[in-house]
């Protein structure tokens, strides 16, 4: 097993089951073959980590996010959410700090970028100069902050976190099935860089659920176009 052929392995596993698109992350409902198939390559992975000396507490990480390995979902439910990030540890902090002012660097050059090229923002060029110079110069003064904190960082007590910024992000509500007539709901956030499998199996008769219910079958067993239609043949 090559770790560069993980990916393609996981999108032959996912291409006959149901793609969800929403709110820019992928969703799989995924039934039990296609769990085991995926649990067996996670273990092909943690295996190969081990074996390397590579220590992680989700060895699958970079590849998919598995939602419910134990038991399958009868219904779940796509919604925005607020999500915060906070880190206390300094050894967590101090390995997150590069990627934390990078992505602060990237996304203010990209939302003043935004805000200039909007057609109905009225800022000249002149106006648009004066912005950039200025969002520049605060750069280069964080940046010098950044590398004495990073250069003398047991100097320092350093927290990361987003309590002041909303960010909104795709999370999930789902019910599953324990057995014995028992159920557990749970929530979590999915992610947009790496595909969300939920393992989903619902048996109940269609006209015992509830509307919700009965889109979240419609959607895992029909055809979709024109964004509003589904469709699925007798």
């Amino acid at each position: 097993m090559i770790y560069s052929q993980i990916d393609s392995s996981i999108s032959d596993i996912l291409a006959d089951t149901k793609k969800i698109e929403y709110q820019g992350i992928l969703f799989y409902l995924i039934d039990k073959s296609h769990l085991d198939q995926i649990l067996l390559l996670e273990l092909e992975v943690r295996e190969k980590d081990i074996e390397l000396g590579i220590e992680k507490r989700n060895h699958f990480y970079d590849y998919a996010k598995i939602i419910n390995p134990k038991y399958p979902a009868f219904k779940y439910t796509l919604s925005m959410k607020h999500k915060k990030k906070e880190i206390f540890d300094p050894q967590k902090v101090k390995k997150a700090l590069p990627a934390e002012f990078e992505i602060w660097k990237n996304r203010s050059r990209a939302y003043l970028r935004r805000e200039i090229d909007e057609p109905q923002s009225n800022i000249s060029e002149q106006q648009a100069k004066r912005l950039i110079d200025e969002l520049e110069s605060k750069i280069s003064r964080d940046e010098e902050k950044f590398k004495r904190i990073l250069a003398d960082f047991d100097s320092y007590d350093v927290v990361i976190s987003t309590f002041e910024h909303y960010t909104y992000y795709p999370a999930l509500y789902y019910v599953m099935e324990l057995g014995d007539g028992k159920t557990k709901a749970s929530d979590t956030h999915l992610r947009k860089d790496v595909p969300n499998l939920l393992w989903f199996r619902d048996e109940r008769p269609f006209n015992e659920l509830r509307a919700n219910d009965k889109m979240s079958r419609i959607i895992q067993t029909f055809d979709r176009f024109c964004d509003t239609i589904y469709a699925k043949k007798r």
